[in-house]
């Protein structure tokens, strides 16, 4: 009879699923669209979202201009849960009263350096700058709950 031999071999994983993609990510949409760099997790996933494709990004840009959004039920990326826990484990954030994000010194810090070199995710920066501080706690509340 003969045998089967399997050898196992290293599989590459997409850039958007890296951790430290995501976590550079998170740092950037809570340096740049959060106020005091400060965040909702909620508006943390849409952020996310809108960053996937350019036309989203545009839609966000569009209701920061307006201060209404009109979205359909954007998805929590499990990528970008697992990035913000493994932040938080490594003190780039913490936890705030509401349930959201805040940066903390060292994740401050982290994103200057990010910020400085601009090769570095510059479509995410270019996308995340041109929405800007716009996209309020209260926008973010008053959309997902039309989801109901």
């Amino acid at each position: 009879m003969a045998q089967l031999k399997f050898t196992r071999r290293p599989i590459p994983v997409l850039s958007e699923l890296r951790p430290v993609y995501k976590i550079a990510q998170a740092l950037l949409i809570l340096h740049i669209t959060g106020h005091g760099g400060k965040s909702s997790l909620v508006k943390i996933h849409l952020m996310n979202w809108a960053l996937k494709r350019p036309e989203r990004a545009m839609a966000l840009r569009s209701g920061a201009e307006s201060g209404q959004l009109h979205l359909p039920i954007w998805g929590f990326d499990p990528a970008m849960a697992i990035a913000l826990n493994l932040a938080f484990q490594d003190e780039l954030i913490t936890h705030t009263t509401t349930g959201g994000f805040a940066l903390s010194k060292a994740g401050l810090a982290y994103v200057k350096l990010i910020l400085a070199d601009d090769s570095i995710l510059s479509e995410e920066k270019s996308a995340l700058h041109s929405i800007g501080k716009r996209i309020t706690e209260k926008m973010v509340t008053s959309v997902s709950k039309e989801w109901d």
